[in-house]
């Protein structure tokens, strides 16, 4: 039996056996934070004892048991959330919730939501940061692969987890969603459940049919403000200049510019918000040759049109992908 070296205390009381590792441990700071724990102590055999101390068998792995109790002694705060660490957040949370360590659980659930938010506006914050100084976005590079965040609900009820997840995960091709991600790490494949594959499948055509509906209603022959500064124009060419950046931001969205150029190419929540940004451009259609730039008046009655459709394209996440999540949004 090996003891652990760093979760053995001299004035430890109780003897936690993983396999062959075990951790001489407080039960005072256990029973605070478990219930399960303390009652599982209540009624240990003081004859079945190890170094003086009752022993308690848990059917853990040592690593896991370890990284749990680090978090009942330390907190949390020394937890990173990004692919580097996700195997001890992932472990950390599958006891927290097993044991009914509620603050724990709560503690690790709090570190996760800015990588997994409720709301649009904590979505447009990570999504920032996922994108480098050149435009490119690498959210692999900051975030666990979201099969593993979606399994991980599932296996723990955090149901509010869900939506952001399954939406960064509709953006891939679907095949790619089907045969799973591979964890490089630890070469384990983690593949959706069948109800949960149906059901992204299902949410990203809802997605992929709201941009369709955007394009049509809010792109296609848009006419310009009733303030816009053109409409007043002798020539018919300037008099239209807003309608021909409209339509020039059309073609791009339709050739999927953004997706060949940022690595989005499947992310209708951005492609609508570009819709928008391209007009602070000052480079033409490559399409068409057409400025993409709209009058001010015709831009800002714009950007009200595409924040309203983002926001209701956030709430509509939960039903596209047939999640039942309360109180979404946040």
């Amino acid at each position: 039996m090996l003891h652990h070296g760093d979760l053995s205390f001299e004035d430890g009381n109780v003897a936690l056996l993983a396999a062959n590792t075990a951790f001489f441990v407080h039960r005072g700071v256990l029973s605070r934070h478990s219930p399960v724990l303390a009652e599982a102590m209540a009624t240990l055999d003081p004859a079945i004892e190890v170094s003086g101390c009752p022993l308690l068998t848990l059917d853990e792995n040592p690593d896991d048991l370890a990284h749990f109790l680090y978090a009942l002694y330390d907190g949390v705060t020394r937890l990173r959330y990004d692919p580097s660490d996700f195997d001890i957040v992932l472990a950390t949370l599958h006891l927290a919730t097993k044991y009914q360590a509620q603050k724990i659980r709560e503690d690790v659930l709090r570190g996760m939501t800015p990588s997994w938010p409720k709301t649009l506006t904590q979505w447009e914050i990570r999504e920032a940061a996922a994108t480098n100084p050149n435009g490119l976005y690498k959210p692999r590079l900051f975030y666990p692969h979201p099969i593993m965040i979606i399994n991980l609900a599932r296996e723990t009820n955090i149901p509010e987890l869900l939506p952001s997840a399954f939406y960064d995960l509709c953006r891939c091709a679907p095949s790619d969603i089907a045969s799973g991600y591979t964890c490089p790490r630890t070469s384990t494949l983690h593949l959706l459940s069948p109800t949960d594959l149906m059901n992204i499948l299902k949410g990203k055509e809802h997605a992929s049919r709201y941009l369709s509906t955007f394009v049509v209603n809010e792109l296609e022959g848009r006419q310009p403000s009733a303030a816009c500064i053109y409409t007043e124009e002798k020539d018919p060419v300037r008099r239209r200049a807003c309608q021909a950046a409209f339509e020039a931001i059309t073609f791009e969205i339709l050739r999927d510019v953004n997706g060949v150029v940022c690595h989005r190419s499947s992310d209708p929540l951005f492609a609508i918000v570009d819709a928008e940004l391209m007009q602070t451009r000052e480079d033409a259609s490559s399409t068409t040759g057409v400025s993409l730039r709209a009058c001010e008046q015709c831009r800002a009655e714009f950007a009200a049109v595409v924040d309203a459709v983002r926001e209701e394209f956030w709430n509509k996440l939960p039903f596209w992908f047939g999640l039942d999540v309360p109180n979404w949004p946040a």
